[in-house]
């Protein structure tokens, strides 16, 4: 006998949550059938999340290289900062196509993300005009301002064909499992003056990155969901 660690999920799936997610899963696979390149570059997809002006590293993260038989270094806990920013990306193969900061005082409703799809739109009309022409496939979670009477509207006058995604899925979220774990990553540990300085650090992170960097976020959604099928629906390793 061996003692482990459990393995901590987003949700207790019921076996209905589980065909959801397989057949949205199967789904996907069959959307994309030999045109994994194709498709990709047809999604739009898009998440909030929140970033600080300081986040703590990780212990995994704040690991050090001693020579054998030395010490382990000391480190203090720190708390992370109260001030914080919720930032709402919208991106695709090619790169980030908008960010907005939710103004401090604001709250988040399906009037404020409504407007925020008119304003991606444009941003797709402006910087990637080529896939109005091919169809843009919109992926987006099932967050309670997304199902909005005035989100799904708004979403319907763009024109996008949304993707089916399941509920209680982040591992099958690209902005969850690629773009956000990857942006907090290289933000923890560093301390921002003001929320101006912690923006330039989050637009640089997606500036200094290619084409490639995103498209494999996404390509990755395809694999993610042959793995969720072959587990019949069960949350996969990450």
């Amino acid at each position: 006998m061996i003692k482990i660690r459990a393995r901590w999920v987003p949700k207790m799936l019921t076996p209905f949550d589980k065909q959801r997610r397989l057949q949205t899963s199967k789904d996907f696979v069959e959307l994309v059938g030999d045109n994994i390149n194709e498709i990709c570059d047809r999604i739009v997809t898009v998440d909030e999340t929140w970033v600080r002006q300081y986040d703590p590293e990780s212990k995994q993260e704040s690991m050090q290289w001693t020579k054998k038989g030395e010490r382990p270094p000391k480190k203090f806990k720190v708390q992370k900062s109260a001030s914080k920013l919720m930032e709402t990306i919208f991106w695709d193969s090619e790169g980030v196509s908008l960010i907005d900061y939710l103004p401090k005082g604001t709250t988040m409703n399906g009037q404020y993300y409504a407007n925020l799809l008119a304003q991606a739109r444009e941003a797709v009309v402006e910087k990637r005009r080529e896939k109005l022409s091919r169809g843009v496939l919109f992926l987006q979670d099932n967050a309670s301002v997304h199902t909005a009477r005035v989100s799904r509207q708004t979403l319907k006058d763009t024109g996008f064909s949304k993707i089916d995604h399941p509920l209680y899925s982040p591992d099958l979220a690209p902005s969850d499992y690629f773009l956000f774990s990857n942006l907090k990553k290289e933000l923890r540990g560093r301390r921002f003056v003001d929320d101006n300085q912690m923006k330039m650090a989050v637009e640089s992170h997606f500036d200094c990155n290619e084409k490639e960097y995103f498209l494999g976020g996404l390509k990755a959604l395809y694999t993610r969901c042959e793995k969720c099928i072959s587990l019949e629906g069960d949350y996969m390793e990450k």
